[in-house]
């Protein structure tokens, strides 16, 4: 969907996945990141709280929290995305800078929403399901004036329900989104737009994880605690509470000789309150001291070991206000067929946290723990903040040299400049006001040959490359974990990381279906090395981590009535140099080595079809260790999950459709951190009524 992307996908040339709307229906998506455990290559992650915790996942290893887009500009701010309101999403693996700007290491989450039609379409969904779900949604497309192209297009999702096979966590949110379009299928198009999500949940940061150094030999470390996978560990005053509001422009001109201009602008706020609670247990030494000085080291899990609830709180704004302008010229020369894309980007992105500190809550039972309320957090009377400004220039082409050759190449220009402010509104608390401000000049590129053997099949190698500054959440800190300012002048004016990736692979198209293999080797460079004391700050970059991988997918219809979806994907990661000699040679975290998904449907008779699909995720490992008595690293099992569905056509205008959500009930953890881990959902049962009206 994106205008830097000129080419149909057999002549892409890098590893992209499409998550059509009906496949996300055929599955009751309702979280961006269920979505994305269709796609090998991406990991879940569990939310620490600071950051707050949104949509955590890291692709082909590398954190992608902030490499989320909406029609191909960045999406502001850490929610959990409906997609209620989605046309497809497109997961795009391999460094991205050239096309996204600074982070995008391993790749990017683009979101494509619903435009408005030339026809007139009305779909209403209801549903019902275990764990007290209920859902409606509407998808109501109007045509206002056939002269001029006039069409409004609005989408409307309320939600609520309990997390399967968790106690008393709940996800309550509503959303809207309307789109009105002029010029629609006319040379010049204009169309506004305007999201809103509210979500209110009672929180959930999974179980405690046993990291105490202490604990080796026991037979316990470096592993979730043996507890019931479904007790909670927060409190009844746990909430998390967010509004995202997102406005945006486009207008698109076809000019003559086919030269076409795209020109997007957009204003983003999300605002999050929240205090969510992170279980940790008593008496392990890296914990925060509780109250009367710091506990003794953890030697054994008993029927009365405790566990204390780590408050998170947040009150955060998050906002951007961007512009992405292009222009695509088509044309030939010396016998070459060129498209030329020429454009920039300017942006402006800020984060403001007003303060409470994390706190520990009340203390709880380990095995049974108690569903209490905890003592109010208050306010500081601090706040600290970070803004990025943007400037960019890009330029690519894709160059058609004959039917069987073609070849592509970007570069992108950008002038980031990062200021970090820290006020103390009190003047009571020395030292936490703080005023940093750098900036970077980087440039990143792409580069690929692309071959076609036969008309149906290509053949590529590519090179891309990407950067992340120093304003990113892990090294400017603006929760409010303690009094220190949000970052030290060494960590905040450390060089980028610089990320290239080489991949080599092929797509095949046969009937219905699309067939995709690639081989990859990306390094990043100048990664952040952890001191060699537990508390150092990790303000060296001369770490060098590198990611080897293959990935396989096939897609589309077997036969006329047989439809599938599949990928697999395996990854070696590891720290290949620092200046820490412990961390090499490491595993890098969340990093499972083979992956598989499977989706398949099959039409049974004409009113019936039936399906379902399967998802393996392998081990995983929570942190890289700074030194062998620092935390241990926490290992999450390998699991499989199934899924089950069942359409019954009701006639031209309804369907009825059941989805059995992890057939086997399998408890297993779905993302881990070092302090926590994840449960994923247990068994759900979903009755949905599609009407067309």
């Amino acid at each position: 969907s994106s205008p830097l992307r000129t080419q149909p996908l057999l002549d892409t040339t890098q590893t992209v996945t499409i998550l059509e709307e009906e496949f996300l229906h055929q599955q009751g998506i309702v979280r961006l990141r269920d979505a994305m455990r269709n796609v090998t290559g991406v990991s879940i992650v569990a939310g620490e709280g600071n950051p707050p915790s949104g949509d955590a996942m890291k692709i082909r290893g590398f954190a992608a929290r902030d490499d989320i887009l909406l029609d191909g500009m960045t999406d502001v701010g850490n929610y959990l995305r409906d997609p209620f309101f989605v046309e497809r999403i497109e997961i795009t693996q391999g460094p991205a800078s050239a096309f996204a700007g600074r982070g995008n290491a391993g790749g990017t989450i683009n979101l494509v929403t619903r435009g408005p039609l030339p026809y007139d379409q009305h779909i209403a969904e209801l549903s019902a399901g275990t764990d007290n779900y209920a859902r409606a949604t509407l998808d109501y497309n109007q045509v206002v004036r056939e002269k001029g192209g006039v069409a409004f297009r609005f989408s409307a999702m309320a939600h609520g329900a309990d997390e399967p096979g968790r106690d008393h966590v709940r996800n309550d949110r509503w959303g809207a989104f309307a789109a009105l379009a002029f010029g629609l299928e006319t040379d010049t198009q204009v169309t506004l737009s305007y999201l809103h999500i509210t979500q209110n949940e009672l929180p959930d940061l999974g179980l405690p994880n046993i990291r105490d150094f202490s604990m080796l030999g026991s037979g316990l470390e470096g592993r979730v605690a043996p507890v019931d996978f479904s007790n909670f560990y927060g409190y009844s005053t746990d909430y998390r509470d967010i509004d995202a509001d997102v406005f945006t422009a486009r207008l698109e001109h076809r000019f003559a000789n086919n030269v076409q201009l795209w020109s997007q602008l957009r204003y983003g706020r999300v605002h999050n309150d929240s205090i969510v609670s992170a279980p940790r247990i008593q008496g392990q030494s890296n914990s925060i001291p509780f109250p009367g000085g710091a506990p003794a080291p953890l030697l054994a899990i008993t029927p009365a070991t405790q566990t204390n609830g780590l408050q998170k709180p947040r009150d955060e704004v998050d906002e951007i206000f961007s512009n992405q302008t292009n222009v695509t010229i088509p044309f030939e020369m010396n016998g070459v067929e060129h498209t030329f894309v020429i454009g920039g980007e300017l942006s402006s992105e800020r984060a403001l946290n007003v303060r409470r500190l994390d706190a520990n809550g009340p203390a709880q039972s380990l095995f049974d723990p108690a569903f209490l309320a905890a003592a109010p957090i208050p306010y500081q009377g601090t706040r600290a903040g970070v803004t990025t400004d943007t400037a960019a220039l890009y330029i690519f082409d894709n160059l058609e040299f004959s039917p069987r050759w073609e070849a592509n190449f970007g570069l992108r220009y950008d002038h980031v400049r990062t200021h970090v402010t820290s006020v103390d509104d009190t003047g009571t608390i020395p030292g936490f006001e703080q005023d940093l401000a750098r900036t970077d000049n980087e440039l990143s590129g792409s580069v690929s040959l692309l071959f076609h053997p036969i008309e149906n099949a290509s053949l590529y190698i590519g090179y891309g490359t990407s950067f992340e500054t120093t304003g990113r959440h892990d090294i400017v800190n603006i929760q409010g974990r303690t009094n220190a300012p949000p970052t030290t002048p060494a960590r905040f004016n450390a060089e980028p990381e610089r990320t290239r990736s080489y991949e080599l692979g092929g797509r095949l198209n046969v009937g219905q279906m699309e067939y995709s293999a690639a081989l990859f080797h990306t390094v990043r460079r100048n990664a952040r090395t952890p001191g060699i004391n537990a508390n150092d700050a990790a303000a060296a970059v001369d770490g060098v981590h590198e990611v080897n991988g293959l990935t396989l997918g096939a897609n589309g219809e077997l036969l006329d009535n047989w439809a599938v979806f599949v990928n697999y994907t395996y990854l070696d990661g590891e720290v290949t140099e620092s200046s820490n000699a412990f961390e090499i040679g490491q595993r890098l975290d969340h990093l499972p080595e083979h992956s598989f998904s499977l989706w398949t449907t099959y039409q049974l008779t004409p009113i019936l079809s039936v399906g379902g699909g399967g998802l393996f995720v392998d081990s995983r490992l929570s942190n890289v260790r700074p030194n062998p008595t620092f935390d241990l690293t926490i290992e999450t099992p390998s699991y499989w999950v199934f899924d089950a569905i069942a359409t019954l056509d009701l006639g031209e205008h309804a369907e009825l459709r059941l989805n059995i959500n992890n057939l086997t009930d399998e408890a297993y953890i779905q993302g881990a951190q070092p302090g926590q881990s994840l449960p994923g959902p247990r068994r759900q049962t979903i009755l949905t009524l599609a009407m067309e009206f």
